[in-house]
């Protein structure tokens, strides 16, 4: 019986040169009885940068430690990776990184776990493990001038709480330390980052608690906060939902002028307030919608301060400003007795005669009139469909006793 192990190394490799770089790995792995020398030739040489987001997301989600080591074992990667992002790898402790130990090649770390513009909350939390990376991360770093490392994304699930006495929080102190002996600047005005007494390198003690300053997550360049981009302000900026920090030049982030945060456009598509006209986040937009649907924006602040709706005084449906002003149907202010009705409501009370004052009724009448001009209109289109209507069913009858005339006479 002919196995797919008992190809030759140089087929397998041809292969595995159309799978996405991960399954390239995997594959290697599962052929783990070949030497290493033909494993390296399976998996190939060009890894600077290994995403597990290449596979499929459920491919990635049923790996576990020992696949990840695997991987990690049959690309050499204490020697030749540089990037790594365990995108979608929810079902792993951590363990699996072991042959990272000492690297002093990886610049990039991302344990989030989450794709490019998403919410970097899990929901079951996933089961990575401080006891089981700390102590990799620590052999990194710990080689000083030799670390190479530049940018870590740790997971949300360990940041979510700050305690100092923890050994994670142990563990961001050291890396901050680490980061700051290395004397970044900013490459815009070349002010010593590490100087800043106000912003560490880490964010250990603020909202953003475990999430690293001043570097874009991309292009790892580092910026400070004072420079500004002459469109979108500060140069870099922290995406609240997906965690992580852009340069201006790698990802448009916007400001949410309601909470403060900045998302990227393409984690969140901010909209603008119809009112102040700044922009809004989808968080900061209130569940209130006018009744006219007429898809019109409105932030919180703007409703809050009551100018952006009114609301009708009998069905309690709500209707943003502009539609008032423009749109005879919408709430409308009687100045004669102070009542906020629709013109729905409106007309009906007239109607009945309750309630309605001189004022209200020069507010109905528009919308009498219009009501009037709409019923004719249907009325004259339900005239034309049934003179349509006649039409064919006369022309049926004509065609129906000529058929017949013509089967008497056979």
């Amino acid at each position: 019986m002919m196995y797919l192990s008992n190809l030759p190394t140089g087929a397998l490799a041809h292969v595995s040169s159309y799978l996405a770089a991960p399954s390239r790995a995997l594959f290697a792995v599962a052929l783990d009885h070949r030497d290493v020398d033909s494993s390296s030739a399976i998996a190939g040489d060009d890894w600077e940068a290994l995403d597990f987001g290449d596979i499929e997301k459920d491919l990635a989600a049923k790996l576990s430690d020992d696949d990840i080591r695997g991987v990690l074992l049959s690309i050499d990667a204490v020697n030749n990776l540089k990037r790594l992002r365990l995108t979608n790898c929810i079902n792993i402790s951590g363990a699996g990184l072991d042959p990272l130990r000492g690297s002093t090649i990886i610049q990039h770390i991302d344990l989030s776990l989450v794709g490019d513009h998403e919410s970097a909350k899990l929901d079951p939390e996933p089961p990575i493990s401080c006891a089981e990376v700390l102590p990799i991360l620590d052999s990194i770093i710990e080689r000083g001038e030799d670390c190479s490392l530049e940018h870590l994304q740790l997971p949300n699930e360990w940041r979510k709480e700050r305690n100092t006495e923890s050994d994670f929080h142990a563990f961001l102190t050291r890396f901050n330390n680490y980061l700051s002996s290395r004397a970044d600047v900013c490459l815009k005005c070349s002010c010593n980052l590490s100087e800043n007494n106000e912003i560490q390198m880490i964010d250990l003690a603020g909202s953003e608690y475990g999430t690293q300053n001043y570097t874009c997550y991309d292009c790892m360049n580092k910026y400070c906060y004072e420079c500004e981009d002459h469109l979108f302000g500060c140069y870099i900026r922290l995406c609240h939902r997906c965690e992580k920090s852009y340069c201006a030049h790698c990802q448009t982030v916007d400001y949410c002028t309601c909470c403060g945060f900045s998302y990227c456009v393409d984690c969140i598509d901010s909209k603008q307030c119809s009112q102040c006209e700044e922009n809004t986040c989808l968080d900061c937009i209130p569940g209130v919608r006018c009744h006219n649907n007429c898809g019109k924006i409105w932030c919180i602040p703007c409703v809050e301060d009551g100018d952006a709706f009114s609301r009708c005084d009998s069905c309690n449906e709500a209707y943003c400003v502009d539609c008032c002003n423009s749109d005879i149907h919408a709430v409308k202010f009687c100045d004669v007795c102070k009542d906020l009705h629709c013109g729905q409501c409106r007309v009906k009370e007239c109607k009945e005669g309750e309630n309605c004052c001189a004022g209200c009724y020069q507010l109905a009448f528009p919308v009498l009139l219009e009501d009037k001009e709409r019923v004719q209109t249907e009325m004259d289109e339900l005239r034309s469909e049934y003179r349509e209507q006649s039409n064919e069913i006369n022309e049926l009858k004509r065609k129906v006793k000529d058929l017949t005339g013509e089967l008497a006479e056979e």
